[in-house]
């Protein structure tokens, strides 16, 4: 599976870290989104059925960071838990997938060894949240004022908004 991404990084006071990648399965999407701000984060796996598709589309989503746990519906809302509506193929690979997507592009306040990490965003006076991008990649990001984003080629910026519009928010504190 081909895999787009985007990323938006806001180092201001409110700012935040907006990031994803997703990959097309048919008609459908699935991938990964996490966004993390000063006091909270979201992380979790998602499908949107029936994108490319004359029907109706539904945003399914992992309650939590975890692939093979349950899943609900947050577009139509729904409140009850389902079964996840991908493959274990399909699952292996999204799980693989943001493997990689975290190893290249993201660290975590937790993680070991992001000393340079850390030093690199005090040098610039940067906020560090629960989940960061990391320096190297942080210099591909195009700045716009305070929003800096990446996208691969090929992303669809409708994927972005239609995450941003319907996603409900499966908020956590983040650690201090």
């Amino acid at each position: 599976m081909q895999s787009r991404i985007y990323i938006s990084y806001s180092p201001d006071k409110a700012g935040s870290v907006f990031a994803l990648f997703y990959c097309e399965s048919g008609d459908d999407l699935c991938g990964w989104h996490i966004e993390t701000r000063e006091t909270y984060f979201s992380a979790a796996f998602f499908m949107i059925e029936n994108y490319y598709a004359d029907h109706d589309m539904r945003l399914y989503r992992s309650v939590e960071d975890d692939v093979h746990g349950p899943w609900t519906i947050d577009h139509p809302p729904t409140r009850n838990q389902i079964r996840c509506p991908l493959t274990e193929s399909q699952l292996h690979e999204l799980e693989r997938m943001q493997s990689q997507f975290v190893a290249d592009w993201l660290f975590f306040g937790d993680d070991e060894h992001i000393e340079s990490e850390l030093a690199a965003y005090q040098v610039q006076g940067l906020p560090v949240y629960w989940a960061n991008i990391r320096w190297r990649r942080l210099q591909r990001l195009r700045k716009h004022g305070m929003q800096w984003t990446h996208a691969s080629p090929g992303t669809d910026a409708n994927v972005v908004e239609f995450l941003r519009k319907y996603w409900r928010l499966n908020e956590k504190v983040a650690a201090s």
